[in-house]
Parts: structure tokens; C-alpha cells; sequence
């Protein structure tokens, strides 16, 4: 595993620059088994781990478990394609699905697909007379790359449906999925908040940066909502409940805050250096903020938390 997150950190800086998934990286990931289901606390180190060395791996990683968790098993990697032009609103689905024989045939398009490029199975949302379910579609689709700013080499794609597909459920299942993936997004987002901190500490240590008592006791704040957020995201997992989802959505709001917090703090550290593109503090400052909005935005996790006071 170390030669593995070795190379991953290795291989970040050029996925960043290119927008290109790395394909010694993903069958590595493969031969490690990293592709198969697994406890969430061990998923969850893995993700944590994995973010602090390349988050754009971290982030493929993560959503293909997503999609698993709707599946028995997938050999290859596998993608959650649920938004469409709407957003966040799950069941504005346009994307549709008509009984053909013994399976469906379905048809439309979904956005902001990861893995979308190179994923050998897909789980979809698509509307049967109405109501949204979700199905199980082979790999051979057409894919268009998106050039978003973070996340770069995840394969982020729209997908184009057109395929025979297999029922899985209605879309609780979906819903429950998510609140699995929010979890272990989470400790994505914690990943990236400890790399942030760990680079801003060595570079305020050796501009003697340390000296001041301000910069000091915002390095004490910082370490502070890390070890606050390491121990509710742990609560959660060790009582993880798939229904539970207020519990999932404040491990998301607070985390992707707080790696905000460590990400713009880290480029204060740097000045103008932290501002140079495809610099370590300008692209973890990208990619932080990105956070935000995956999985369903803040807004929507205060929505989901606010609901059930």
C-alpha cells in the first residue's frame, strides 16, 4: 500500500495539469483489491489516506464504492450517475426507462459523472411511468469529459445513455447510497484539511512564520476543528446507521469547512506563491472548495439537518 500511495502522490500534480484519468493507477487499484466491498471504517481510512496523496484517486475511489453499494459486486470500476441538469434535485429526472423484454431500455443524459470516462458499470436514476428507479447499465456508453477545475483525472464526464439496463429498486436506494457516500466523502475532505495543515505548518516553520503569536494560534484553531471533526466522523462510522441521514449530512457540511478553513489559511502561509497554478496550495485551495458542492451542495445538507429539528 505504501508503494501505491507513493506513486499516487507521484502521478497528482500531471492528473491535475492533463484532466487525464492515470491507467497504471487504476489497474494498481485493481490488483490491490481496492475495487471490492469493504468494512466503511476501512473504506473510510483508505479514502482519508488516499486524499492527503492525490485527491482526484481519492475521489474515484470513492464513488465507484458509492455505486457498489447498489450492486453485488463489479470487477472493474463502477460510477453513480444520478445529476442532470437540475442539480442536486434528485427526482427532477428526465433521463427515462421502457420495459424491453425481460430489461429496460434507457435513455438520456446525466452530468458530473465520476469515473463516467472509464467505468465498466454504471448505476442510473431514470423515471418508469413516472416514478424514479434505479437501474444497473453496462459500460458502453458515450462519455464527454468536463473540464471542471478540481478533481482533475476522476474522470468526470457526461454520460450519454442509450442502454439495456437491469432494475435494482426504487430510489431509496439511491438516497441510501448517498448517505454512505457522504460519509466517506467526508473523509476525503479531512484528508485534504490534514494535508493542507501539514503544508502550511512546514512552510510557517521555515519562514519563521511560527514566531507570531497570531499565526500560531490560528495553526491551534485549525488543529483544533481537525481533531473535532477526526471524532464525530469516527462516531459515525462506528455507529453507522443508512437511515440515519442527519448525521451523514453535518460529517459533510463540517468537513468540507473545515477543509475550506485549512485550504485558504495554507495560502495565506504561501502569499503569492500559494496563488501559482498547479501549485500544491493553489490546487488543494481548488479542489477544497469543490467539496461544497459534491454529493449534494451545503445548502442542501443544512436543509436536511434543519428538517429534522
Amino acid at each position: 500500500m505504501e508503494d501505491f500511495l507513493k506513486l499516487a502522490r507521484e502521478r497528482f500534480v500531471v492528473m491535475d495539469k492533463t484532466n487525464e484519468y492515470d491507467r497504471e493507477l487504476l489497474r494498481y487499484a485493481l490488483d490491490l483489491g481496492l475495487n471490492e466491498k469493504m468494512q466503511l471504517r476501512d473504506l473510510c481510512e483508505l479514502v482519508e489516506s488516499l486524499a492527503k496523496c492525490n485527491p482526484s484517486l481519492a475521489l474515484s475511489i470513492s464513488a465507484h464504492h458509492l455505486a457498489l453499494n447498489c450492486l453485488k459486486d463489479c470487477e472493474g470500476f463502477c460510477a453513480f450517475a444520478l445529476t442532470e441538469k437540475s442539480g442536486s434535485n434528485v427526482k427532477d429526472v428526465k433521463t427515462s426507462a421502457e420495459v424491453e423484454g425481460d430489461v429496460y431500455r434507457i435513455v438520456g443524459l446525466k452530468r458530473f459523472v465520476t469515473n463516467g470516462e472509464f467505468a465498466d458499470r454504471f448505476v442510473v436514476s431514470a423515471k418508469v411511468e413516472g416514478k424514479v428507479m434505479v437501474f444497473e447499465v453496462d459500460g458502453k456508453v458515450k462519455a464527454e469529459r468536463i473540464n471542471l477545475n478540481a478533481f482533475r483525472g476522476s474522470g468526470i464526464s457526461k454520460v450519454y445513455f442509450d442502454n439495456r439496463g437491469r432494475l435494482l429498486g426504487d430510489l431509496k436506494l439511491a438516497i441510501i447510497s448517498l448517505n454512505f457516500g457522504r460519509v466517506v466523502l467526508s473523509h476525503l475532505a479531512l484528508g485534504i484539511a490534514k494535508r493542507c495543515f501539514e503544508v502550511a505548518l512546514r512552510r510557517a516553520k521555515k519562514m519563521g512564520l511560527i514566531e507570531n503569536a497570531g499565526v500560531r494560534w490560528r495553526f491551534a484553531e485549525l488543529k483544533s476543528e481537525i481533531e473535532v471533526l477526526s471524532g464525530y466522523l469516527k462516531s459515525v462510522v462506528n455507529d453507522f446507521n443508512p437511515k440515519d441521514f442527519v448525521r451523514p449530512a453535518i460529517c459533510k457540511l463540517k468537513a468540507s469547512e473545515v477543509a475550506k478553513s485549512c485550504s485558504d489559511f495554507m495560502v495565506e502561509v504561501f502569499g503569492a506563491k500559494g496563488l501559482v497554478t498547479h501549485s500544491l496550495p493553489e490546487t488543494l485551495y481548488r479542489y477544497a472548495k469543490a467539496l461544497d458542492i459534491g454529493e449534494g451542495t451545503n445548502e442542501i445538507m443544512k436543509e436536511i439537518v434543519s428538517r429534522a429539528l
